[in-house]
């Protein structure tokens, strides 16, 4: 047993450096290092080939590790999440990065943009609820709507059923891996407050859809009344991501609703937890 941990240990330490030297070669080329498709890939691969009395479970608990520490190796900058929600927001964190990943506590939205364009922050993790507020002000939606993503989401607490407001959202720069295959599609819809858009939209995309979820923002306009509404749609299996997102829009169209959508991505829970 002792000689197995030594050839472990061992094999974990030559990863980590060849980890440093792909971290050199990213910076070079101005390339992320949070690639979120790539892990799934990994988590998903490993899985598959382990065999044996080791469960999977355990398989993609130890990888976790793993990668949090090739992403510390590599030099990756830290994780945003607002001072105000540290409590709820830094142990799932954990739960879903690793140990090895740093956070960085920022006092505003708008801090944590700014440090998502300039590169100081390499993802950041937001409540339901804070994305909404950040969404339902003129500068945020525009921060967002051109430079930011989402890639995924996960609950507080173990467990699945929890509001939309208090599920917590993988917020990213654009261009640092989309999804091949997705099933969770998150978008805002405006409309006016006496039309029932989630309704019409599931009815627009029939067989696709398993359920959606709704979180309703401020109005955003005094002049015509119109809603915003953060919306999760949860598809009943994994489909390519841009046949999803043609899917959807052409549903929207033929709703009658104007649609933004903020990230295409998969199960959050189906990997790294």
């Amino acid at each position: 047993m002792d000689r197995i941990d030594r050839k472990i240990l061992s094999l974990l330490q030559q990863r980590t450096k060849l980890s440093t030297r792909i971290g050199e070669a990213k910076r070079q080329h101005r390339a992320v290092i949070y690639v979120p498709e790539r892990e799934r890939e990994l988590f998903a691969r490993v899985t598959r080939l382990s065999k044996g009395k080791l469960p999977a479970r355990a398989v993609t608990s130890i990888y976790r590790e793993i990668l949090s520490s090739s992403r510390a190796a590599q030099g990756q900058a830290p994780i945003g999440i607002l001072e105000s929600n540290v409590s709820v927001v830094l142990a799932p964190g954990r739960w879903c990065f690793g140990a090895c990943d740093q956070f960085l506590p920022k006092r505003t939205w708008s801090e944590i943009a700014t440090g998502l364009i300039d590169g100081s922050l390499a993802l950041a993790l937001l409540t339901g609820a804070d994305l909404a507020g950040m969404l339902g002000t003129t500068k945020g939606w525009n921060d967002f709507s051109q430079h930011l993503t989402v890639v995924g989401d996960l609950s507080p607490a173990v467990k699945t059923e929890v509001p939309l407001g208090e599920r917590i959202f993988i917020v990213t720069p654009r261009g640092n891996g989309a999804s091949a295959e997705a099933n969770r599609i998150l978008i805002l819809i405006e409309c006016k407050p006496t039309v029932n858009a989630v309704k019409r939209l599931l009815n627009s995309m029939p067989d696709r859809l398993l359920q959606a979820e709704q979180l309703p923002l401020r109005v955003r306009s005094a002049r015509d009344k119109t809603v915003t509404t953060l919306v999760r749609l949860t598809c009943q299996k994994l489909a390519p991501g841009l046949r999803l997102t043609g899917e959807l829009l052409e549903a929207g169209k033929l709703a009658g609703l104007e649609i933004s959508i903020l990230g295409v991505y998969p199960d959050t829970e189906n990997y790294g937890g």
